[in-house]
């Protein structure tokens, strides 16, 4: 079993502004959502992202020597 050592020192003061930034709950929860949620829309119907895979792809072909 692992020893775990718990260091007993001085808290760490919040500063007012750090305080502040946290307390816009709808943000914090819009920041976690994009974070921890897949998109709605899968990745070969953005057509942005399709064109993505698909150069890589492409380059992933050239460089195996298939083209």
């Amino acid at each position: 079993m692992k020893k775990y050592k718990i260091h007993k020192g001085q808290p760490e003061s919040l500063r007012e502004e750090d305080i502040l930034k946290y307390k816009d709950f709808g943000r914090l929860r819009h920041q976690y959502d994009q974070v921890t949620k897949r998109p709605k829309q899968p990745l070969y119907k953005n057509p942005y992202m399709f064109l993505v895979l698909v150069i890589i792809i492409l380059l992933a072909l050239m460089l195996a020597g298939e083209i």
